[in-house]
């Protein structure tokens, strides 16, 4: 959807990109926790300042030129 969108709006200068988090840490079961850390590269859940950096990133003229673009917050864990 994000590509469609920036692909249609694109021509009337609109940017269109999303961001896609993965676990956030809100003081889930330990279990669950443990088991979800394992499978992140960098072994842990995202916390809410992890999340900031991208959205500045888009947010500012450093991201001018990106448009369609859908940015993985999370930690690797797609990736394994």
């Amino acid at each position: 959807m994000t590509r469609y969108f920036a692909s249609r709006f694109g021509p009337y200068s609109v940017r269109v990109n999303s961001i896609s988090p993965g676990g956030l840490f809100e003081n889930q079961d330990p279990k669950f926790v443990e088991r979800y850390n394992r499978r992140t590269f960098l072994g842990r859940m995202a916390n809410g300042d992890d999340i900031k950096g991208p959205v500045v990133f888009l947010a500012s003229d450093a991201s001018m030129y990106v448009t369609g673009a859908n940015i993985m917050v999370d930690g690797g864990y797609i990736s394994k």
